[in-house]
């Protein structure tokens, strides 16, 4: 029986977005963390109009502070970023969006980004928007081997993505794209949201589950750790019985946490730790 560690805890900097990306990894530092999941928009990393001279300054800066890069994460949901996009326009902007998502991932040292199948419109069948998105990833996925890169595919909400967004969508298209450098990062969230639990996706995936969002909800929310009505330490727990060694990324949706992002990332912190009996009840160190 393994345990999950601080070490694998890797806080996303999506609800920093009213601060500057240097508050954001001070105050992982302030916590003691050591990984970081770099997420990809704007103000903090630019992904269009980003230089790689400005992600070698962005990587000597996050390396100064001692934290790993756990994951690359591109913004994929509020941008107009869509792999399945029936206009052609939109479905070659996102490929070029990806592919240069790839090169910053390099550039950075990481060895893993994540990245969406997108959607069709909801009053269509799926199968053409379903084969844009598989040749996409597919596009995608070789350019990932060359840079030896792992892409890590997420499973969305259902009004996020009608293509893949429970266990059995995820193992379709990675199945028939069959690229070994494609696994998946499984969200909490939408996990329970349709119905799947860790247990099924690592007894289908196995070692092919290559991330993880720890994410709480009621069930939907993405808010703060102890916010929602999730499982968290049953979460933690049975990852660290199948010996999960990947990181655990921390993702904090939603405006009204913009503003005291300090005050929720603590929260979600507090409550990790407890889970893991580093801390007791009200906070303080056993």
């Amino acid at each position: 029986m393994g345990t999950v560690t601080m070490s694998q805890i890797a806080p996303m900097n999506i609800h920093y977005v009213l601060y500057p990306l240097d508050y954001f990894l001070d105050k992982l530092v302030s916590l003691g963390l050591q990984a970081v999941e770099l997420w990809g928009g704007s103000p903090h990393v630019p992904i269009e109009d980003l230089k790689l001279s400005d992600v070698s300054r962005l990587r000597r800066g996050i390396e100064a502070r001692g934290l790993a890069i756990a994951c690359f994460t591109p913004e994929t949901c509020v941008y107009p970023i869509n792999l399945a996009a029936e206009d052609e326009a939109l479905c070659r902007r996102s490929i070029a969006y990806a592919l240069k998502s790839l090169d910053i991932a390099s550039e950075l040292g990481t060895g893993l980004m994540q990245i969406v199948a997108g959607r069709g419109y909801y009053d269509k069948p799926t199968d053409d928007a379903w084969k844009r998105s598989r040749d996409a990833i597919e596009l995608i996925a070789r350019k990932a081997e060359t840079l030896r890169i792992r892409l890590t595919m997420e499973p969305l909400l259902y009004h996020e993505s009608n293509l893949v967004h429970n266990l059995h969508t995820a193992q379709r298209m990675m199945q028939e794209i069959g690229s070994p450098h494609l696994g998946c990062n499984v969200d909490t969230v939408p996990m329970v949201v349709a119905g799947d639990s860790l247990e099924a996706y690592f007894t289908e995936l196995g070692e092919r589950v290559n991330h993880i969002h720890l994410c709480d909800g009621s069930p939907q929310g993405h808010v703060p750790l102890g916010s929602g009505n999730l499982p968290l330490a049953s979460f933690l727990k049975e990852l660290g019985e199948r010996g999960y060694q990947g990181y655990i990324g921390l993702e904090t949706c939603g405006a009204k946490h913009y503003l005291e992002p300090d005050r929720h990332l603590e929260q979600s912190i507090d409550t990790i730790r407890r889970a893991l009996g580093l801390q007791g009840p009200e906070g303080r160190k056993p």
